[in-house]
């Protein structure tokens, strides 16, 4: 069927004058360079533009990581674990003793975990004592709710802390 149809087409191609032959073929090849464009070129040059921008973002995120790769590594090696045999209980305890500040109830949470509650502290001394239990021991905030007393700068605090 298909060489009868190109039989046919070529027939009719003949039977044109010089001057449309030209014109034809001069169509036939302006389709196909924008076919082409269209299905080949253009989405190639679109890749390539996307690939590039995809790169740079890259690049810059390698740039950034190796420029805070230091500051990584010495916030990860300042950070202590509880020292072996002494009980998280027995660390917020002590950090709050240093602080100055008294806890009102302390209570195992689990394994790695105590509750503190204060039923009147100074806020500035009792955000030292997380920073620096945080900073000096690796004893991090899991859950906390602050509510302001009367009397300025003093809160109501309990705070679930973890190893």
């Amino acid at each position: 069927m298909m060489p009868s149809i190109m039989r046919k087409m070529a027939g009719r191609y003949h039977q044109l004058e010089k001057r449309e032959r030209s014109a034809l073929k001069l169509l036939i090849a302006v389709f196909t360079c924008l076919f082409l464009y269209f299905a080949i070129w253009n989405p190639a040059g679109q890749y390539h533009e996307a690939s590039e921008a995809e790169l740079e973002r890259q690049l810059s995120l390698l740039q950034y990581m190796r420029a805070s790769e230091k500051e990584a590594r010495a916030s990860s090696k300042g950070t202590k674990q509880v020292p072996t045999g002494q009980s998280l209980l027995t660390a917020v305890s002590r950090a709050a003793q240093q602080a100055g500040i008294k806890p009102n109830r302390l209570q195992p949470e689990g394994s790695g975990a105590v509750s503190v509650w204060f039923d009147t502290v100074a806020f500035d001394d009792l955000m030292r004592m997380l920073s620096k239990m945080q900073s000096q021991r690796g004893i991090v905030v899991q859950q906390i709710s602050i509510d302001r007393e009367e009397q300025p700068g003093m809160v109501r605090a309990r705070i679930v802390l973890r190893s």
